[in-house]
């Protein structure tokens, strides 16, 4: 890495309050938008440098199998999150200054150089880029700050989660409307198009996602129905109490996400 200028990789080039600003209006004006963030297993696909282990673990969880059609489970999960990636208004990228989480910033890890971007044929300076940890942040992953955010707007929630979720009184904490989708573990990249379909049952204007490497969700909630979509990842395991990541513990750095 020694060799390899920090300034080759996309970085942040908007702040988290920034963001929210950019949130706040459109959920203001009803203007359809999409949110997507890119954490270390989208970035690992798209650079096609996945470890074994995470080949193994994927394969099995979206319905591939292992070793036989690891190059169709990178090649399929690759195709929607590239389209996520070229298409969403804002995209999350991990910010090598972040404070939310302590992390070792391997820029392999974490984020693209710009020549791909590049060659997909967009120019990186046309990407606006946040901290891919604003999902997890006090202004946006606090439900208490999210209700300023929304300010009324109807919610709902696509989960695998939805079950647990429908419990944390939700509709109470963010003042309005919440109702959810059920994103069953057993939908994949192959079998899709039925779940796809039950878009249309959503009638709320703001979609919270937290549903895995299925990242271009966002772009067609925005462009075929209308939505203001926002990609909350994890967080959303954090809000149904599912300790997913060692930070969502109590005394850790995100423990304010729990309800």
């Amino acid at each position: 890495m020694t060799s390899i200028s920090k300034n080759n990789f996309l970085t942040p080039t908007i702040s988290i309050n920034d963001t929210v600003e950019v949130i706040k209006e459109k959920i203001k004006t009803k203007t359809p938008f999409s949110l997507t963030r890119f954490g270390d297993g989208e970035i690992y696909i798209l650079n096609r440098n996945c470890s074994q282990q995470f080949l193994i673990n994927n394969c099995k969880l979206w319905g591939y199998q292992y070793p036989q059609e690891i190059n169709n489970f990178i090649n399929d999960a690759g195709e929607i999150i590239k389209t996520a990636f070229m298409k969403s208004d804002v995209i999350g990228i991990m910010d090598p200054k972040t404070k939310i989480v302590n992390i070792a910033y391997d820029y392999h890890t974490w984020s693209i150089e710009k020549y791909k971007v590049a060659l997909w044929g967009k120019n990186p300076k046309q990407l606006i880029i946040c901290d891919h940890m604003i999902a997890r942040s006090p202004q946006l992953g606090d439900v208490n700050q999210l209700k300023n955010i929304l300010e009324g707007a109807s919610v709902n929630i696509v989960s695998p989660n939805s079950e647990l979720l429908s419990t944390k009184k939700l509709e109470e904490k963010l003042q309005t409307t919440v109702n959810f989708t059920t994103h069953s573990k057993g939908v994949n990249f192959r079998n899709r198009d039925e779940f796809l379909k039950s878009f249309e049952n959503i009638k709320e204007d703001v979609v919270l996602l937290g549903v895995g490497l299925q990242k271009d969700y966002g772009v067609i909630l925005r462009d075929e129905f209308g939505k203001i979509a926002l990609d909350m990842g994890a967080t959303m395991d954090a809000w149904a109490g599912i300790i997913s990541r060692p930070w969502f513990n109590k005394g850790q750095s995100q423990e304010y996400l729990l309800m």
